[in-house]
């Protein structure tokens, strides 16, 4: 079982950095394999921030994170 988490964090060594509409997103290549290359953030106000690949949603009431 994979958990996914919205955090405020560093950029480290091996992570891959995109922005988006000048927001940086952050994550590792182990997140891409899981994820794959598409994934959408989105706000649902009966279930919070949600996750979602091209496949599936990989979370949803998900809050963002300090780390």
């Amino acid at each position: 079982m994979v958990a996914y988490d919205l955090a405020l964090d560093e950029l480290r060594p091996n992570d891959t950095e995109k922005k988006i509409e000048n927001w940086p997103f952050v994550y590792d290549e182990k997140t891409e394999d899981e994820i794959g290359t598409f994934v959408k953030i989105d706000f649902v106000p009966s279930q919070g921030l949600k996750m979602i690949n091209a496949n599936q949603t990989l979370a949803y009431a998900l809050q963002l994170k300090q780390v």
